[in-house]
């Protein structure tokens, strides 16, 4: 056999040492796979941080609420649109008015003012110092998000739900706390097109009454 030429043992090391198109394919899926399992456990990571700031912030908020009824003897009043006599909690979510509505007046007794932005009335009293990240801004009559007053919202971006049987002097027990006051939840990132169809998705709320 004749003897290999230099350039002849040249091209051989190049081809001995470069991939092919398959090893180049496997390299490719096992990163693919990989990065997708870590975005995978990087939302659950995120997801379980949401759902227990809702938490803290659903006890801060109660404990706000009591604050209130110390000084007022009543827990500030919602408008009854929440009520499971007249709207069940399932048939809506934390983007619908009857939310907004409540959430808006929820804010108002217990940060003492309407907007996230306004200077704060001279000798009203707040229950509760809230975070940007905490107001949303809905205006009622546009039936749009924006320009109108603050409201409390979850970690979502969703409006927390709020009912208490103290509505126009009357009082009512509250749909699912029964014996309770009043009712504070979120619906976390469930809505009510999913509950719709999965009604054990409210199941994942977060509330004051679990």
């Amino acid at each position: 056999m004749p003897e290999m030429t230099a350039l002849g043992r040249m091209l051989r090391k190049k081809r001995l040492a470069s991939f092919t198109l398959i090893e180049l394919l496997t390299v490719m899926a096992i990163i693919i796979i990989l990065a997708s399992l870590m975005l995978f456990a990087g939302s659950g990571v995120i997801q379980k941080a949401k759902r227990s700031r809702a938490s803290s912030e659903i006890q801060a908020l109660a404990t706000a609420l009591e604050g209130y009824k110390t000084d007022n003897g009543i827990y500030p009043p919602s408008d009854g649109t929440l009520l499971g006599t007249n709207t069940p909690y399932s048939s809506l979510d934390g983007t619908s008015t009857a939310y907004l509505t409540n959430s808006q007046l929820l804010y108002q007794a217990l940060s003492g003012q309407t907007n996230y932005n306004d200077t704060h009335a001279a000798g009203v009293k707040a229950y509760m110092s809230f975070k940007i990240t905490q107001v949303g801004n809905y205006n009622a009559a546009a039936g749009t998000t924006g320009s109108g007053s603050s409201y409390v919202r979850d970690p979502w971006g969703y409006s927390y739900g709020y009912s208490t049987g103290t509505i126009v002097g009357t009082t009512t027990n509250c749909p699912y706390n029964g014996s309770g006051f009043f009712d504070l939840w979120s619906t976390g990132s469930v809505l009510q097109a999913q509950v719709s169809t999965t009604p054990s998705l409210t199941n994942a709320w977060l509330s004051n009454w679990q």
